[in-house]
């Protein structure tokens, strides 16, 4: 799965709720000058990621997910880094 935090906005609206608490959609959308439509389309993909949160009419992001989100993807690059059986080649 590639990580959905990769997504501009995803990630603006992530950082705005863990910079300024819970808050509504139209709060995010005119911190992040978005529409509205944009950021309850991301949020509900947050949500269903479980990153994200709704109580009532307000949204808060979970610190701890995002940053187990966050080293999850950081572990694929490490896996990812292969290491060379002998000289590199030259070019």
């Amino acid at each position: 799965m590639s990580n959905i935090l990769m997504n501009r906005t995803r990630s603006q609206i992530v950082r705005f709720l863990l910079k300024n608490g819970p808050s509504t959609c139209s709060e995010i959308g005119a911190g992040l000058q978005a529409s509205p439509s944009t950021i309850r389309r991301q949020l509900n993909f947050l949500g269903s990621a479980g990153l994200v949160q709704r109580a009532s009419s307000q949204f808060t992001a979970s610190p701890e997910r995002v940053q187990r989100q966050t080293d999850d993807f950081a572990a694929t690059f490490g896996n990812a880094v292969m290491q060379p059986d002998g000289p590199a080649p030259m070019n």
